[in-house]
């Protein structure tokens, strides 16, 4: 009798221990999912005619830095990306979402909330780029409940490259660099 007890005992140890071993191993918590989303200006655009309605491609330089963007991320596992209506920041991701074998998705540049929403219920746990304009990637950053790491980008500024991580249960972080050639301020 004694044996029958340490043999069922042992049974059902091994049965819990194996129960909770597979919750383990087929379930991920949310907790642990870790989502990436890079944010950039696009890149130089073509000179403008000045008309509200104008919509310049990129310039040769920013050419090459949308070449110098798949440089930099071409490794990254990226689920998505996002641009505005704007030629010039769909241009900018264009060549990194060829290479991934991706199209770009047009978002409104002034609704970076829900754009962000767009992000968080679609995306846990991905990677994902979005261009944006001078005048929103930093309102991009603070509606992905992150705090603005910079307190403007000049119009020049054209190198920059934000990674934005979330995780659930902790604080969004923000970590800045810069890729292609360096932005250069105009001669006063």
């Amino acid at each position: 009798m004694k044996n029958f007890k340490s043999f069922f005992l042992v049974g059902v140890l091994a049965l819990v221990a194996t129960s909770l071993l597979s919750c383990a191993l087929f379930t991920t918590p949310q907790a642990s999912q870790k989502t990436v989303i890079y944010v950039v200006r696009h890149a130089e655009k073509a000179p403008s005619s000045g008309a509200m309605t104008d919509d310049p491609e990129l310039s040769a330089a920013g050419q090459k830095r949308a070449l110098d963007l798949l440089s930099k991320l071409g490794k990254e596992p990226i689920a998505a990306f996002f641009a505005t209506k704007y030629k010039r920041t769909q241009l900018t991701l264009q060549p990194l979402a060829q290479a991934k074998k991706q199209t770009v998705q047009q978002y409104d540049a002034g609704n970076a909330t829900q754009l962000a929403q767009n992000l968080s219920q679609n995306f846990t746990g991905k990677t994902v780029v979005v261009a944006g304009h001078s005048n929103t990637v930093l309102s991009i950053i603070e509606a992905l409940g992150a705090k603005k790491p910079l307190t403007e980008v000049a119009d020049h500024q054209y190198d920059y490259l934000f990674k934005v991580t979330l995780q659930q249960g902790k604080e969004p972080q923000v970590e800045v660099s810069t890729y292609g050639d360096a932005s250069v301020a105009p001669a006063k």
